[in-house]
């Protein structure tokens, strides 16, 4: 019970000592995911005010840390849903914006349509993510989304998970995230053919 009282008062300095040991790493991976270094200052400034409002206790840092990476994840995963719904509402008056003013100069129909496919592709490409379960999604991020990481082994002995683990992990994931984007992406042609 006493442990119980005196590991609460710590929190703010275990976020803090987290913080300290882990920023640049979290940071790096919100800003690639939003490309935005401010919105992903602000998204780890959310996270660490979420987890010091939720108050839970912990019974090892490491615990903490990794409660604290899965609060930054889905708060970045939030933010990049919303700016996708608030381009989604937008675009069409953009679009209706430069077609009134005779379009961009130089821009063919193919260069656009080639565009219009990339920013498609990675819209999914985030979605599938999103949708992945959170320990796929993380062995992803640790091994194929981190540029500082070499090799599957150098990820699992750097985040202490066992390689067979973190390989079967990964696997899993491109795995179903390959079948989203397929599925996606026919399902996508197959509705822009009637049209």
């Amino acid at each position: 019970m006493s442990s119980g009282n005196l590991e609460k008062p710590n929190l703010p300095s275990l976020v803090e000592t987290l913080m300290l040991c882990h920023r640049g790493k979290w940071l790096r991976f919100v800003q690639r995911m939003l490309q935005n270094e401010a919105d992903a200052e602000d998204v780890l400034q959310d996270a660490v005010l979420r987890m010091l409002v939720r108050d839970r206790q912990f019974h090892s840092p490491e615990q903490a840390r990794m409660y604290l990476g899965r609060i930054i994840c889905n708060t970045a995963i939030e933010l990049y849903h919303a700016r996708r719904r608030h381009r989604r509402q937008y675009r069409p008056l953009e679009e209706q914006l430069v077609a009134a003013s005779g379009g961009v100069p130089g821009q063919s129909m193919g260069d656009s349509e080639a565009a219009h496919i990339r920013a498609r592709m990675l819209d999914l490409l985030g979605e599938g993510l999103a949708r992945l379960p959170v320990k796929q999604y993380e062995a992803l991020r640790l091994t194929i989304m981190d540029p500082g990481i070499v090799s599957l082994r150098d990820a699992g002995v750097l985040h202490n998970i066992p390689y067979s683990t973190l390989r079967h992990r990964c696997v899993k994931g491109l795995r179903r995230l390959r079948s989203f984007l397929q599925r996606e992406m026919r399902s996508g042609t197959a509705k822009a053919r009637p049209s």
